[in-house]
């Protein structure tokens, strides 16, 4: 019986890491924006939307939290679809800076 409220909190923890993560890498995206591209915090973007995205597929299997997990899933899947269209934006201005 300890074991599986331990498992169900062990995935409510994983749901509410997935959307923190999100929000994080929201405000790093945010922050280096606003302040230029040579903020150091910036370069490692890509390893929060990953590691949203493993959080989320996580807590995706259980029941309790499912919704936690979703909402990191789009959340993580939103940012990368904003970078990448950023880039293809930016690459059309301008391709060979």
């Amino acid at each position: 019986m300890e074991l599986g409220t331990l498992k169900h909190k062990v995935f409510i923890w994983t749901g509410w890491l997935s959307v923190c993560t999100a929000l994080i890498s929201f405000a790093v995206l945010n922050i280096f924006l606003l302040w230029g591209y040579n903020v150091p915090i910036g370069n490692n973007i890509s390893f929060w939307v990953l590691l949203t995205l493993i959080f989320g597929g996580v807590a995706v299997f259980n029941k309790k939290s499912r919704s936690l997990g979703l909402w990191g899933l789009g959340l993580s899947i939103y940012l990368g679809f904003f970078m990448a269209v950023m880039f293809i934006l930016g690459w059309t201005i301008s391709p060979f800076p």
